[in-house]
């Protein structure tokens, strides 16, 4: 199957484009790992699904993220730019259903890491719901945000499905249908998000003052 080496922007898989984005800065920064996230995805044919690409180098200096190029057996990359240290991209799946890669080197080819996708014509069920991070403190007025990832049976993380939030002492700490939480009473209380039958939690504690 041919692969689509993926430079800046989007680029449509089956199209090879020649050429990588290669730092300029003089100063070479040694890789000694990629890490993909998640590392196993489930889609239907043109779902978007967000990605980070973590760098790991032996010391700090020029940009890393500028030395990886990509490809992918089927759909688009849109590159989102660097955010807290991680490259963020945008996968979205092809038309035709079928398993597909998205791989990230270097120039050299090594590192490397695998993302797997596995396209499918209909939703497949959730099975597992985890909530991070799983345990927070605040203080009274504090304000934090949970968020939650879905998998299925074989640990492929789903995204666009719903998700229910809520409380289990919502005087001690609130929650919106984002995960936002607000700490506002002292004590402890569960929050739970729930999608499709399925539920993960999160233990709040809040204080009074540090």
């Amino acid at each position: 199957m041919k692969l689509a080496r993926i430079g800046l922007g989007a680029v449509t898989a089956g199209a090879l484009v020649l050429g990588c984005n290669l730092s300029s800065s003089p100063e070479v920064v040694r890789i000694d790992g990629i890490q993909i996230a998640p590392a196993r995805l489930s889609l239907l044919p043109f779902q978007a699904a967000g990605l980070t690409i973590d760098v790991i180098t032996s010391r700090g200096g020029a940009d890393p993220t500028s030395s990886l190029q990509w490809s992918t057996t089927g759909g688009t990359i849109t590159n989102n730019g660097t955010s807290a240290g991680l490259l963020h991209v945008t996968y979205t799946s092809p038309a035709q259903p079928g398993n597909y890669l998205f791989i990230v080197t270097t120039v050299t080819h090594t590192p490397a890491d695998t993302a797997k996708i596995a396209v499918t014509i209909t939703p497949v069920p959730v099975n597992a719901v985890t909530v991070t991070p799983g345990t927070v403190s605040l203080v009274l007025g504090d304000t934090t945000s949970l968020s939650a990832t879905l998998t299925d049976s074989t640990g492929s993380v789903l995204v666009g499905r719903a998700i229910t939030w809520s409380s289990s002492d919502p005087t001690v700490a609130t929650v919106l249908a984002t995960g936002f939480v607000r700490a506002v009473g002292a004590g402890t209380a569960t929050i739970t998000a729930t999608s499709e039958g399925h539920s993960g939690t999160a233990a709040v504690t809040v204080k009074l003052g540090p």
